[in-house]
């Protein structure tokens, strides 16, 4: 479809070269479309940055929401959430570094709109702390620099992940968990979590799948 082209070309060339410096003839030669079949589509190239960003941060809130939804312990779910968005940010590369990087191209309500999503997102991971350290499973000084802590770190995967590097993205993203329960500190009865005292279902099938589900998607 000519939109899901269009879309597609954006994304490439906001991730590459950054929202800025593309400019719209720069789209509709990567799409392989006139400037006016692309504005027949679209009334400015802000219109399709803030498509891309919408449907990556409600992809990833959506699949968030539903891994959350079936576990219970805080730490269960503080590995599956940094399992989830590891994840997300492989698979997902462009998106994910628009997503990050271009917000402070926004204006107006669109730039509220999208700080909204952000936010949401984020308070997911901090009732996530926030009940583990109530339930004296954490040790945080400071759940929202934990917050931001975390989210760097799993988000950076969008810069240098490869499929052909060394570590498999299960490992990768099961090594992160790990290194998320030390951060908090998550004990119970006096001893140090990791993921495998968790009993979680395996990555493949309980993280990987939603994520792919979604990303393969078409644009509509």
């Amino acid at each position: 479809m000519t939109k899901e082209k269009i879309f597609q070309a954006a994304l490439r060339l906001f991730a590459r070269k950054g929202f800025e410096a593309t400019s719209i003839r720069d789209i509709a030669l990567e799409a392989e479309v006139t400037s006016s079949t692309l504005y027949h589509y679209m009334k400015t190239k802000e219109d399709l940055l803030v498509a891309i960003m919408q449907e990556g941060l409600q992809t990833l809130l959506g699949n968030a929401k539903e891994v959350l939804a079936e576990l219970e312990a805080p730490e269960q779910q503080l590995a599956a959430f940094v399992q989830l968005h590891v994840t997300s940010h492989a698979i997902d590369k462009l998106t994910a570094l628009v997503v990050d990087t271009e917000f402070r191209a926004l204006t107006g309500n669109t730039r509220v709109e999208i700080a909204r999503l952000r936010s949401e997102y984020e308070l997911l991971l901090q009732r996530i702390l926030t009940g583990g350290l109530e339930g004296g499973v954490f040790t945080i000084e400071n759940t929202k620099l934990a917050v931001l802590a975390l989210l760097q770190m799993c988000t950076g995967v969008a810069h240098w992940y490869s499929p052909d590097g060394p570590n498999s993205l299960e490992e990768i993203s099961l090594n992160f968990s790990d290194m998320a329960l030390a951060l908090v500190q998550a004990k119970r009865n006096g001893q140090q979590l990791t993921v495998s005292d968790l009993d979680l279902p395996k990555p493949a099938h309980f993280f990987m799948k939603p994520w792919l589900g979604a990303a393969a998607h078409e644009h509509s």
